[in-house]
């Protein structure tokens, strides 16, 4: 007891500093309380990466992150210390990688790692690579090749800078990223040089390497060498005391699947309930229902029908809360007992509601990727059409078995295409279409050839002689725990009085230090207090030159404030002005006879009236530059809707517009274009009943725009190219003058399609409104 005080009266010294959390209001007190420095960088360094690290993808936030960042950056450059600058890039590049930018994000990320690299710190470029790496998640197979680029940096500075255990960590990333890009050979090299290089290192958790390795021999469809590679993952994992239990649940989960596909069904009962006790202790709730399923499908095979079901009872309940997923898992494995037992009236009873979670599944499965979810539903789904084979319901089996074949093949394993060549040979026979037939079972004896392996299934029985023996030490170990704990309570006994002892002289010579470290200080002061003349006189000069330059900041802010005035009064006289032709073209039509000249002049007022709108948008708004393309397409139709008011009371029009903002000498064209393309959609599309009009704006990624203006109306009597056409001819000439394409067609209507690229200066965000059919 005396030694526990005496060490935590240590502790309680050595922690006198105590660190607290910041909020936004102490970092700004702190960021104003700071000269333009070195200190005033760090300020807003600290600003900017907490507003970067809140959660939450809150635009305002990510605003912020970039403001307070540019501002250090500028600061940086002012004063020349390029260390400061370039972490000002990384964190705009952790934001671009945080908005999915990844093209940007590499290019910021590239060059805080060149600047690292060229100051001679290898290894911070390296982990600068690490770090855009880890942004992109494994299942994002579209950057699956940027992924790979970052980790092949970080792995040749790694290498460069003679971190083995580093080096040897990045490589199993790169082979990561090759196995989600399919270069499953490239991949397996990569992960046997990274096992090599653990043993050499002696690692403990070398068992890292053969899990992802065996992960690649299952996507090559070697099924024999994935069985050893689970082995050996199981095997290392066991010998590691350090191991979690989240790994242990996932090992062994993946070793008992391995059994089950190498008609091992008792290895892999065992395993499953191994796997079971793992999953339970932390709280997996879908590694235990996976297991709850894989054990009935082993009972099965072991034909042990009453015991799988009874087995399924006993665990089914464990955690109550099922989800979707987790009740087509246990109906699977109860219609699979069921029917094998022959108890095909007990498994019709589960049919529909099993194929009411399968449905949920089966719809949530094209927004996952990963290509062993495609595989697991396929195996889920097999006791289904067993059922259907018993019962001799041909037309449900053909049905079942295409929902199957329409999901994508690419990446399926080996058992799972023999599973389906399978089912292709049973619809054939019925059929009676035996060609087909034969060749389907042809390829089901090729795939079983190259399933079975000999010289692997002898390294499997080595390598389970291993275990063996492994759990057999454990045993005598835990015998002998007991004198061992004993013992090492009396060498811990021992250990805290030679403790004592040395802490004693410990506190000493401390002392002693603390002493001489004092007379050290009070010299070091009388060289300071000199030095702090200096310093305030080189501080008085300095605030004269701040002086300075902050009348020159606020000359530079009042000349902003005085263009910005100018442009709005240009923006507003122009629209007046526009204002003042419509009336005058309104006051000249009244004199007009011809109902074509009214119709002309009404075109013409609803021209100027969509550019004044433009003009409107940009003297009301604080920016000046731009237009926000869904507030003015809203304002146009309501311009339209007072103009057209009779036309309209029976037509709905409907607006999907993406974030999308244009330059003003794109947004007058397209202004004019839609008010044309709206116009005549009013005046002809429809008869008295009415109808509905669309308008459709969307936006790739690369910044091109699809405007489309469709109705569900009468159509165009022609598609065909007409010259007579004044108003086809002004919006296909406006499309041209904005660098893009004109299309008019019939699609349930009449539809006019402008696309074209937005130009620098403008933005846009993708949505969801592109659509590929105007009218569903």
């Amino acid at each position: 007891m005396i030694i526990r005080k005496f060490i935590l009266f240590l502790l309680l010294v050595s922690c006198s500093t105590v660190l607290m959390a910041q909020g936004s209001g102490t970092l700004l007190r702190a960021l104003h309380s700071t000269a333009p420095d070195s200190n005033r960088i760090v300020a807003l360094l600290k600003l900017s990466n907490y507003y970067l690290d809140k959660p939450g993808d809150e635009k305002s936030d990510m605003d912020s992150t970039a403001y307070y960042a540019d501002k250090a950056a500028g600061l940086s450059r002012e004063l020349r210390l390029p260390r400061y600058y370039y972490d000002c890039i990384l964190i705009k590049a952790c934001l671009s990688a945080s908005l999915h930018d990844y093209v940007k994000a590499e290019g910021l990320f590239g060059s805080a790692a060149k600047y690292h690299e060229q100051t001679g710190d290898k290894k911070k470029a390296a982990f600068t690579w690490l770090m855009f790496g880890d942004f992109i998640m494994y299942t994002d197979i579209p950057n699956a090749a940027i992924r790979k680029k970052a980790y092949v940096n970080s792995y040749k500075l790694f290498s460069a800078a003679g971190m083995k255990q580093e080096s040897a960590d990045l490589l199993g990333k790169v082979a990561d990223a090759d196995m989600v890009l399919g270069n499953f050979e490239q991949a397996e090299q990569e992960l046997l040089s990274v096992i090599k290089e653990y043993k050499a290192l002696k690692y403990r958790k070398v068992y890292l390497a053969y899990y992802l390795l065996a992960e690649v021999l299952y996507r090559k469809n070697a099924i024999k060498e994935g069985l050893l590679a689970r082995i050996e993952t199981a095997n290392l994992f066991d010998q590691d005391p350090d191991g979690k239990d989240n790994d242990g649940a996932l090992y062994y989960f993946c070793l008992a699947g391995a059994y089950y596909n190498d008609l091992q069904e008792q290895k892999a009962l065992d395993v499953y309930l191994k796997c079971m006790k793992f999953s339970e202790k932390v709280g997996l709730k879908d590694y235990y229902y996976l297991c709850i399923r894989g054990a009935a499908l082993c009972y099965s095979k072991l034909k042990k029908y009453r015991e799988g079901l009874e087995f399924i009872r006993k665990y089914e309940s464990r955690f109550p809360d099922h989800t979707v997923y987790h009740n087509m898992l246990l109906l699977s494995a109860k219609i699979q007992l069921y029917t094998l037992s022959g108890d095909l009236e007990s498994a019709g009873r589960l049919i529909g509601r099993f194929r009411k979670a399968s449905k949920e599944v089966y719809d949530a499965l094209p927004q996952n990727k990963e290509f062993y979810r495609i595989d697991n539903y396929i195996s889920f789904s097999d006791p289904l059409l067993r059922f259907y084979m018993k019962k001799q319901q041909w037309d449900e089996f053909g049905a079942a078995y295409k929902q199957l074949d329409a999901l994508p093949w690419k990446g399926r394993s080996v058992l799972i295409e023999r599973r389906m060549l399978h089912y292709a040979y049973t619809i054939d026979s019925v059929n009676g279409d035996f060609f087909s037939a034969l060749k389907n079972y042809r390829s089901i004896t090729r795939l079983n050839d190259s399933i079975n392996n000999s010289k692997a299934t002898e390294q499997i029985h080595e390598l389970e002689a291993k275990y063996r023996l492994l759990a057999k030490d454990k045993t005598i170990h835990e015998l002998h725990s007991e004198t061992a704990i004993q013992k090492a309570t009396l060498e811990r006994r021992n250990a805290q009085f030679y403790g004592l002892i040395a802490g004693s002289f410990l506190i000493l010579i401390l002392a002693c230090m603390a002493w001489y470290a004092y007379r050290h200080k009070i010299r070091i002061n009388l060289d300071m207090s000199a030095k702090q003349l200096q310093i305030n006189e080189q501080n008085r000069q300095l605030s004269l030159l701040l002086d300075e330059q902050q009348v020159l900041i606020t000359e530079k802010d009042d000349l902003l404030l005085q263009k910005e005035w100018l442009l709005k009064e240009v923006h507003h006289r122009v629209k007046n002005n526009l204002q003042i032709v419509m009336s005058l073209l309104y006051g000249q039509s009244s004199h007009l006879q011809s109902d074509e000249a009214l119709r002309a002049m009404r075109n013409v007022q609803n021209q100027i009236q969509s550019i004044a709108i433009i003009h409107q948008k940009l003297y009301t708004r604080s920016g000046l530059s731009t237009i926000r393309l869904s507030d003015y397409v809203h304002d146009l139709i309501g311009y339209l809707s007072g103009v057209y008011t009779p036309e309209l009371r029976k037509i709905k029009i409907t607006q999907h517009i993406d974030d999308i903002v244009l330059d003003p000498a794109q947004a007058v064209p397209v202004g004019l274009i839609m008010n044309e393309a709206v116009t005549n959609a009013i005046k002809y599309a429809f008869d008295g009943s009415g109808g509905e009009i669309k308008i459709t704006a969307s936006v790739s990624g690369k910044g091109s725009v699809r405007l489309l203006i469709a109705d569900n109306g009468k159509g165009f009597a022609s598609t065909e190219y007409q010259p007579a056409h004044m108003g086809m001819e002004m919006m296909a000439a406006l499309a041209k003058q904005i660098s893009g394409s004109f299309e008019r067609k019939n699609d349930k209507g009449a539809v006019i399609m402008i696309c074209f690229d937005i130009i620098d200066g403008a933005a846009a965000q993708p949505g969801a409104s592109g659509i590929h059919t105007p009218f569903d």
